[in-house]
């Protein structure tokens, strides 16, 4: 469990190696509880997409995204709102899940709808796809 509720820069997902492989590789699973999408791949350490991104050293377990397309808001202010809400969300309650030994983790979550809703909601979706990812990385 950690016990550190901080979102450092080497937690977030910008490798377009990495980010190529969750979206086309064909090896990650999705699930959705509206208004958010999450996709998200588990892969070993020593998995050539990782390996080609250098030192192990100053990158996390876990790596995560945020995408709010533009189709759902024109305005960079109300994307920009939304990434808030799923990124505070996420960093409450990511002690939702436990990762296996060795493993790396690389999750995307999507937004779908053309509205704001209020942050409670918005914690209780990323709390919902949170555990039930959590279910499926126990199996």
């Amino acid at each position: 469990m950690r016990n550190n509720f901080s979102f450092p820069k080497k937690e977030k997902l910008v490798s377009r190696k990495l980010i190529d492989r969750l979206f086309v590789g064909g090896g990650s699973k999705s699930m959705s509880c509206f208004p958010l999408r999450l996709v998200f791949m588990v892969l070993d350490h020593n998995d050539e997409a990782l390996e080609n991104k250098g030192s192990h050293v100053d990158m996390a377990d876990v790596q995560m995204l945020i995408s709010v397309p533009k189709r759902c808001f024109k305005h960079a202010v109300d994307r920009n709102r939304v990434k808030r809400q799923v990124r505070e969300a996420y960093r409450r309650h990511r002690d939702l899940y436990e990762l296996p030994e060795g493993k790396y983790l690389a999750m995307a979550f999507i937004w779908l709808d053309h509205q704001h809703h209020e942050t409670a909601e918005v914690e209780d979706k990323v709390v919902n796809l949170l555990r039930r990812m959590g279910e499926k990385l126990a199996r």
